[in-house]
């Protein structure tokens, strides 16, 4: 058994081999999620920048790794006390390992068709929290929302099939029942 650390350069390799030999999101996530978990408890991973959060987002994206066609993007990301995000899908696998802190997960069920444009009606499935280690994976048309319910900011890997802002992803408002393009910034 080697000592050797897992990097970002093997974790990426390995990436690019899953996404090679799968097609297949579910099994994709399968493979992924183990690899994520083991990259995620790296030492030395988390640099003292990874903390800084955009204010206006209340997180940041802090990019780590992206192949040229925007495929296998790897994220760590912060999320600022008590702020998260609206519901939201992906439009591509995505798995998301806690590193510090905790993260709430509610999970949403779409009831509508999708035909009218910017029109959307959810409804609340469960809630999960991700912990240190934990993973939570994401398939394409999944709808979630992400809320960091301490008082600290908290650290998370996320690992997506392609840059979610290259998917055409949506953000949702349940109250409101109104979807729209959802593109963030990143680090």
């Amino acid at each position: 058994m080697s000592d050797q650390v897992y990097d970002l350069s093997q974790y990426v390799e390995d990436l690019r081999s899953i996404t090679r030999e799968e097609t297949d999101d579910k099994k994709i996530l399968e493979r992924v999620a183990p690899l994520a978990q083991k990259f995620a408890m790296t030492p030395g991973l988390i640099k003292d920048e990874y903390y800084h959060c955009n204010e206006e987002q209340g997180m940041s994206f802090h990019l780590l790794h992206e192949d040229e066609d925007h495929s296998n993007a790897v994220f760590v990301l912060a999320w600022l006390p008590d702020r998260g995000t609206l519901a939201h899908n992906h439009k591509t696998w995505g798995v998301v390992v806690g590193i510090e802190g905790e993260e709430r997960e509610t999970w949403w069920l779409r009831k509508d068709n999708g035909s009218k444009p910017g029109y959307a009606e959810l409804e609340r499935q469960t809630e999960n929290t991700v912990g240190l280690g934990q993973a939570s994976c994401v398939l394409p048309e999944d709808i979630h929302t992400v809320w960091n319910h301490t008082d600290k900011v908290t650290l998370s890997l996320h690992t997506y099939g392609k840059h979610i802002n290259f998917t055409g992803r949506s953000e949702f408002d349940p109250e409101a029942r109104t979807e729209k393009a959802y593109v963030v910034t990143v680090e």
